[in-house]
């Protein structure tokens, strides 16, 4: 690998988990004690966390622009030093009004520092497409790594310091670990880049293709965020007794990281285009498995590792099919224009899942029954783009 970009790697493989770690994981640790001591509803806490999701995904078009336009080291950095300032408003909000806002404030700071500027910053900073691609699968891992790392940390900080001081201290890492190594290790933009291009972003956002990829990745989007935050019920629905519903449902992480060492070993010979749509083939199998495993814990077993390993690899296809596609121009733009529905999809997704719940009298079949049609249609989107599409010659940024 290129020494730049091995440099960037190992910055951000670190940069990640802290900001991964900072605005989405460690609320799942602090939210009751939020509760506890400030008598704010789960639903209140959780609803501008919400917020920060939708936010991220009206912000992920523009922070695209800028990564183009100046580079990644400039957006991830500053989005860095804003996540700290963002995560110090959550520390101090005294009301579940200014708590909503500084979430707003963190979406914003997610858009500028979590996966989609970090691809884009290794695709500009790879000298070829397929040294890209590894370097983005190298970072996955270190992604995945973000709850195993949050989780521990924040319950552990938390009897001493309460949930304002483990987000202050979440803001410390940002301000004082983050941001020094997006400055020291992140290669600075390239002279004469894609922002001066003569290719306009319109011309994309014309192809069918790109419409096809931005419609299939938002409802993989709602079906993956549903069934994660609705796993634990469904296994139970199953038949199965809590402690081992929960068990069950805790191999998904595994199986994420199991799905990135794949594509690694083996995978990576197979165009993004066409592993797109195994891994999306995969996502309706295994709720269509989870729905057959009544007093079968095996075969929910099975639909959890399948559900996990085909979720890990989409998230390396989600860095890695813009550039096959559509070229490493103006990679930022692209994926961050693709990533705005699909961010909207994730922050509505629970939701989506808890209505339909509802809707369907507290049963779950009439929920995977509906999701697993959205995983059709990102089968047919991405099946669609495979077909008709080749891979884009455009290497150089």
């Amino acid at each position: 690998m290129d020494f730049g970009l091995g440099r960037a790697v190992a910055a951000l493989s670190v940069t990640q988990i802290l900001a991964w770690g900072a605005q989405t994981y460690a609320i799942a640790v602090l939210a009751p004690a939020i509760a506890r001591d400030e008598g704010w509803s789960a639903s209140t806490i959780f609803s501008a966390y919400s917020a920060a999701l939708l936010v991220q995904g009206l912000a992920s078009f523009p922070a695209g622009v800028l990564v183009d336009r100046l580079g990644g080291r400039a957006v991830i950095t500053v989005g860095a030093v804003f996540s700290a300032a963002a995560l110090a408003l959550v520390s101090v909000a005294s009301s579940p009004a200014l708590f909503l806002a500084a979430w707003c404030l963190v979406g914003v700071a997610m858009a500028m520092t979590q996966y989609e500027p970090a691809f884009a910053t290794l695709t500009a900073a790879a000298p070829t497409r397929e040294q890209a691609r590894r370097a983005i699968t190298l970072l996955t891992f270190a992604g995945g790594l973000a709850s195993t790392v949050a989780w521990p940390v924040s319950a552990a900080l938390l009897p001493g310091f309460g949930w304002r001081g483990v987000w202050r201290l979440w803001a410390g890492a940002m301000l004082f670990l983050a941001a020094p190594l997006h400055v020291a290790l992140l290669p600075p933009a390239r002279h004469g880049a894609s922002a001066a291009s003569p290719k306009p972003i319109r011309g994309v956002l014309r192809l069918a293709a790109f419409w096809a990829v931005a419609i299939a990745f938002t409802a993989g989007a709602v079906l993956f965020s549903a069934m994660a935050a609705h796993a634990i019920a469904m296994l139970e629905a199953t038949g199965l007794p809590p402690e081992s519903a929960v068990a069950i449902a805790a191999l998904i992480g595994p199986a994420q990281v199991a799905g990135r060492v794949l594509e690694f070993l083996g995978l990576a010979r197979v165009r993004p285009s066409r592993l797109a749509v195994a891994a999306a083939i995969a996502q309706p199998l295994a709720l269509g498995l989870l729905m057959a495993a009544f007093g079968r814990p095996g075969l929910a077993v099975l639909a959890v590792l399948l559900y996990g390993a085909s979720g890990g690899i989409l998230t390396i296809v989600r860095g890695t099919l813009p550039a096959e596609l559509f070229g490493r121009e103006r990679y930022g733009t692209i994926a961050g224009a693709i990533a705005a529905p699909s961010m909207a999809g994730r922050a509505a997704g629970p939701l989506i899942g808890a209505a339909l719940f509802e809707h369907a009298g507290r049963v779950w079949a009439p929920v995977q029954a509906v999701l697993i049609g959205l995983g059709l249609v990102a089968v047919v989107g991405l099946v669609a783009v495979a077909s008709s599409s080749r891979p884009s010659t455009d290497d150089p940024v």
